[in-house]
């Protein structure tokens, strides 16, 4: 027995020069790729064979539109769940640690969603560097800084003398 024409899967195509043979004999697998734009459902099968009954096994739809991995920004990571992931659907919204050497300013954690036309909603920025305080002038000079936060530089200047 033989199976037939390889059946249309949604959102994928068959791997190799499969496409276009006529019949496959029992036990032949085939595996299908994701066109583009579309990303393989994890967990899911992407493989069908002919069985014994010269008919293909059935293979869920595995192929769906997800977002590229999220945006890298200076003030945040991506959340150690959402940095497992390598399937972002619609819809979804991954969420933002504050860096080291950042605090959050809001009781809010920054968060991108991955929006319709596949691309991801800026992440705001909700943590900010965080501050040293401002420095005490020494005895017979003064400090000149810019700024208080981590990271900045402070000048100590003399009094004359």
């Amino acid at each position: 027995g033989d199976c037939g024409p390889l059946p249309n899967i949604s959102h994928a195509e068959p791997q190799g020069d499969t496409k276009h043979r006529q019949s496959f004999s029992v036990g032949f697998t085939v595996t299908y790729s994701c066109v583009s734009g579309y990303t393989k459902l994890p967990f899911f099968s992407d493989t069908i064979r002919c069985l014994p009954n010269s008919q293909w096994s059935s293979l869920p739809e595995f192929c769906d539109r997800s977002c590229p991995r999220p945006p890298s920004v200076p003030f945040a990571r991506l959340s150690p769940e959402d940095q497992r992931q390598n399937f972002y659907a619609v819809n979804t919204t991954v969420r933002y640690i504050c860096r080291l050497g950042y605090e959050n300013t809001t009781d809010q954690l920054p968060t991108s969603t991955c929006l319709d036309n596949l691309t991801w909603t800026e992440v705001p920025e909700l943590c900010q560097r965080k501050s040293c305080g401002i420095p005490a002038n020494p005895e017979h000079g003064q400090v000149i800084t810019d700024d208080h936060l981590l990271g900045a530089r402070a000048r100590v200047v003399c009094d004359h003398g």
